[in-house]
C-alpha cells in the first residue's frame, strides 16, 4: 500500500512539473502587461534607421541661404541692335580697313586723281570675339593700277583684330577708298606730322 502511495505521488510531482513548464512557456508569448499611466512604451517592432539613411544629412549639412554665383570671367556681349555696337563695330570697320589699306599708297611714286576710287564689297565675321574679313570683291575700280588694287584687297582681307565683348555675326559690307582724299588721314605722314610750335607773347 506504501509503494502505491509513493508511486501515486510521484506522478503528481512529475504532471506538476509538466503544468509548470507550459504556464512558463506560454507567459513568454504572451502580449506585455498594459503600460501604467506616465510611462514611456519602446516597441521593440520599430524599424531601425540605416547609416544609408543618415548619410546626407551628416556629410552635406542644409545651408540657410543658396550658394552663391561664381562670377564669370567672361566680358557682357553687347546687342548687335544697340547704339554701342554700331559705335563699336559698324563704326570701326571701314576706319580699321582704311587705315590697313593706306600702307599700300604711302611712298608711292604714281598718284591718283582725287576722285579716282576702289569699291570693295566684303564680308565680316565676329567669332569668339575675334572679327576677321573674307569673301572680298571689286564692286567699282577708276584707279588705273593693276598693283595698287591688288594691294588694297590683300590688305583688306588680311585685316583682323579682337574685342571681346562683341557677340558672334556675320554680315556682308562695303568700303569705299579714295586715296588721294578719306585715305589721307590714316596715312603714316599724316599721322606723325607735328605742326610749327605755337607763337610765344
Amino acid at each position: 500500500m506504501g509503494k502505491w502511495v509513493a508511486a501515486a505521488g510521484l506522478a503528481l510531482l512529475v504532471v506538476l512539473f509538466v503544468l509548470w513548464r507550459q504556464l512558463d512557456a506560454a507567459d513568454a508569448t504572451a502580449a506585455p502587461p498594459p503600460p501604467a499611466q506616465g510611462e514611456r512604451v519602446i516597441h521593440a517592432s520599430a524599424p531601425a534607421v540605416t547609416a544609408s539613411a543618415v548619410a546626407p544629412a551628416a556629410t552635406e549639412p542644409a545651408s540657410a541661404e543658396p550658394a552663391a554665383e561664381e562670377p564669370s570671367d567672361q566680358p557682357q556681349k553687347i546687342d548687335v541692335e544697340s547704339d554701342e555696337f554700331f559705335y563699336k563695330f559698324q563704326e570701326v570697320v571701314p576706319a580699321v580697313l582704311t587705315r590697313n589699306a593706306a600702307k599700300c599708297y604711302e611712298g608711292i611714286a604714281k598718284r591718283v586723281h582725287r576722285n579716282q576710287k576702289l569699291v570693295l564689297k566684303f564680308k565680316t565675321r565676329i567669332k569668339d570675339g575675334v572679327v576677321t574679313v573674307h569673301d572680298v570683291t571689286v564692286d567699282v575700280n577708276t584707279l588705273d593700277n593693276a598693283g595698287l588694287e591688288s594691294c588694297f584687297i590683300q590688305e583688306v582681307a588680311r585685316s583682323t583684330w579682337t574685342d571681346p565683348s562683341l557677340p558672334d555675326w556675320e554680315a556682308e559690307d562695303e568700303l569705299v577708298l579714295r586715296p588721294e582724299r578719306g585715305m589721307k588721314k590714316y596715312m603714316r605722314e599724316n599721322i606723325e606730322y607735328v605742326g610749327a610750335e605755337a607763337p610765344r607773347d
